[in-house]
C-alpha cells in the first residue's frame, strides 16, 4: 500500500505588505571609492525623504486609512513613501483632468484620492485610467478599491507586447483607451519583452506624447533605462532626473517636444589619443 504523500510543513501567516516599501538598491561593490561614496550619499538623502514623506502622509488620516486598507491581505509590494507622497503633490498642485497610470497599485488609491480631493475644491471632476497586463492582479486589484474611489478610476486590463520608437524597442500596453491625457504616471508594464524576455524600457509615455497637442506632465518610477530613453526623446531640460526622489519628472510636454532620430552625428565623440565613447544624439524636426 503506497504512504500518503508527505504533508508541507505549516506556513506563517504572511505579514500584510508595507505600503511604503524602498524600492531595490542597486549595488555599488564592481565600482571605485568615488562611486560608492556618492551612492552612499544618495540613499541617505532618498531615505531622509522616505522618512519624511511617510510622516507626512500619516498625518493626511484618509488618505493613510485607503492605502493600508488596500494593502491588506495582498501580494502588492508598493512603491516607496516618497513615491506616494510625490504622486500626491503632483495631482493636487497640478490639477490633471485625465490621468494615465501604467501599473495598477496603491498608487492608484493615492492618484484617485488626489483627483477626489481637488473635486471637493472645486475643481472639475477627473479619472485615473489605471492600465495592468497581469491578469490575476487587475481582479484583485478592482475587487479591492475603495467604493468611494470607484467613480474616479477606470481599471483596464491589456497584455504587454513589443513596441518600437525609432530605433527604441520597448514594451507597452497593446490598448490603452484614447483619450486627451495631461498627467501620467509609468511604472508599468514589467519591461520583460513577451516574445524573448529581454529587458527593455516602457514606451507608452512616448507614445501619449506623439498623440498629444496640449501640455502634458509625467513621472517615472525607478527603471533608469526608460530615464535614458526618455532624456534621448526629449532632452534633459523637459526630461529630469531627480537624485532625491529617484523619480524622473517630465513635462510639460507636447507632440513638438518628441525628438527625432533624423541622422547620426559621431564628429564631436571621435579622439586621436584617447578611447572614443559614441553618443547618440537626436535633432528636432524643423
Amino acid at each position: 500500500m503506497p504512504s500518503p504523500p508527505a504533508q508541507s510543513p505549516p506556513q506563517p501567516p504572511r505579514r500584510a505588505p508595507d505600503p511604503g516599501a524602498l524600492a531595490t538598491r542597486v549595488s555599488a561593490r564592481r565600482h571605485g571609492p568615488v562611486v560608492r561614496l556618492r551612492k552612499w550619499f544618495v540613499d541617505r538623502m532618498v531615505a531622509k525623504r522616505n522618512r519624511r514623506a511617510e510622516a507626512i502622509l500619516r498625518a493626511n488620516a484618509p488618505l493613510w486609512q485607503l492605502m493600508t486598507h488596500y494593502a491588506q491581505g495582498t501580494a502588492v509590494t508598493g512603491a516607496s513613501y516618497s513615491d506616494y507622497l510625490t504622486l500626491y503633490e503632483q495631482v493636487r498642485s497640478l490639477g490633471p483632468v485625465e490621468i494615465l497610470e501604467c501599473g495598477t497599485g496603491i498608487s492608484t488609491v493615492v492618484l484617485a484620492q488626489a483627483l477626489r480631493e481637488n473635486e471637493a475644491a472645486g475643481a472639475p471632476r477627473g479619472r485615473v485610467t489605471s492600465m495592468e497586463d497581469d491578469r490575476d492582479w487587475f481582479a484583485v486589484a478592482g475587487g479591492r478599491l475603495p467604493p468611494e474611489l470607484s467613480p474616479f478610476v477606470d481599471l483596464v486590463h491589456s497584455p504587454k507586447v513589443d513596441g518600437f520608437y525609432k530605433c527604441f524597442r520597448g514594451v507597452q500596453y497593446r490598448e490603452i483607451p484614447e483619450r486627451p491625457y495631461d498627467f501620467v504616471f509609468s511604472d508599468g508594464p514589467d519591461r520583460h519583452s513577451p516574445v524573448n524576455g529581454d529587458k527593455l524600457f516602457n514606451l507608452d509615455f512616448i507614445h501619449v506624447v506623439r498623440r498629444s497637442e496640449r501640455p502634458v506632465h509625467g513621472v517615472v518610477d525607478n527603471h533608469y533605462l526608460t530615464f535614458y530613453i526618455l532624456q534621448k526623446v526629449f532632452g534633459v531640460e523637459k526630461a529630469r532626473y531627480s537624485l532625491s526622489h529617484k523619480l524622473m519628472f517630465v513635462g510639460p510636454v507636447t507632440r513638438r517636444d518628441v525628438r527625432r532620430l533624423r541622422k547620426e552625428s559621431f564628429l564631436p565623440d571621435l579622439r586621436l589619443f584617447a578611447t572614443t565613447e559614441l553618443h547618440l544624439r537626436m535633432v528636432t524636426d524643423d
